[in-house]
């Protein structure tokens, strides 16, 4: 690093305002740091701490120093682990700011953790301090344990508006999802029918969810490619040499997830609205990760719009392929994710 760097780091900065309100949102303090201005473009910063964040991070670093046997994970712990170990970020999916009388849209937001090494986010702290903010109740953690949101507020910007002083602040929010574990096992039966709901609760709160399954069937992605390859209309926006070379990159990917022959189990459902079901086989959440070169992920659709129950059909699709004359299948109904618009953040 030299003199040069900093200075590169800290050019496009060309105006700062300091708001320095603070809240706690779900455990996790939260600095309305304030408003930076670059060119035309403005953002609004927010540092926050999770502490339990902290202490997962913690318990997972003396946990692998201790653990000396020789046992690799299984998928079931990786999925579990990813869940233990994000941050809280409560400001993820904000659509709009009320700076006083003044309203913004958020064009893009971005959340990241800090480092010591990382100058350009040092250099911005060190800008706020010396206009007087005051990290109250973070200032004796570690940065490599802060989390900065930068809101990009929809706008051309010449200067950062006068917004009056101690100015209150809203962040209204969009929806968001959030997932829960179960865990529960299930047996599945292809072309079977399924008069009762499916009973479920999440492993924390144990709060009762249910879901109607309306069938199980089995797709056969290599004959739907075929179909989408041979589609006359393909030769509308691609030259016949593109669409073969196209197909060919196709098998020869698919061909490391899905042998063909081999087809994905699809359970088409209604729950509550915002509800949706992720399910894996029992086999694969207990076996060993494998590293595979190439990774595909499928979004299905029911055919029709709506269900038994007359409410909106939605699929689920088990990404482990198994024989075209599969009937019964083992699987666990492993989480739900619930997508729900939160309440705005108020800051006085």
């Amino acid at each position: 690093m030299n003199i040069r760097y900093l200075h590169e780091r800290l050019s496009p900065i060309e105006e700062i305002t300091v708001v320095g309100k603070n809240t706690v949102v779900d455990g996790v303090i939260c600095h309305v740091m304030g408003v930076v201005r670059y060119g035309r473009k403005m953002r609004l910063l927010v540092l926050q701490y999770d502490e339990a964040y902290r202490q997962h991070v913690e318990e997972a670093e003396v946990a692998d120093s201790c653990d000396t046997r020789d046992m690799p994970e299984s998928n079931r712990m990786v999925l579990r682990g990813q869940r233990q170990l994000d941050a809280v970020n409560p400001f993820g999916t904000v659509s709009r700011v009320f700076i006083g009388e003044r309203e913004f849209k958020v064009h893009t937001s971005e959340n990241r953790r800090l480092s010591s090494q990382d100058w350009e986010c040092v250099l911005i702290l060190s800008e706020f301090l010396r206009r007087g903010w005051q990290p109250a109740g973070i200032d004796f953690q570690s940065i490599d344990m802060l989390f900065l949101t930068s809101l990009e507020l929809d706008g051309d910007y010449t200067a950062i508006p006068a917004f009056g002083e101690n100015s209150a602040l809203r962040f209204t929010m969009g929806p968001d999802s959030v997932a829960y574990l179960v865990e529960q096992p299930i047996t599945l039966t292809v072309g079977s029918e399924y008069p009762d709901k499916l009973r479920f609760r999440d492993t924390v709160s144990g709060e009762e969810r249910w879901a109607q399954i309306n069938r199980v069937y089995l797709s056969d992605m290599w004959a739907d490619m075929a179909k989408t390859f041979a589609d006359p209309k393909l030769q509308e926006h691609m030259t016949l040499e593109q669409i073969t070379q196209a197909k060919l990159d196709f098998e020869k990917r698919f061909l490391e997830i899905c042998p063909k022959g081999m087809c994905f189990p699809i359970i088409e459902y209604e729950c509550e609205e915002g509800i949706f079901l992720q399910f894996y086989f029992k086999d694969y959440l207990d076996a060993t990760p494998i590293s595979r070169n190439s990774v595909l992920g499928f979004i299905v659709s029911p055919d029709q719009p709506t269900g038994i129950l007359g409410l909106k059909l939605k699929a689920a699709i088990i990404q482990e392929p198994v024989p075209a004359n599969t009937v019964s299948i083992e699987t666990e109904l492993f989480q739900y994710q619930h997508t729900t618009t939160g309440g705005d953040i108020v800051l006085k």
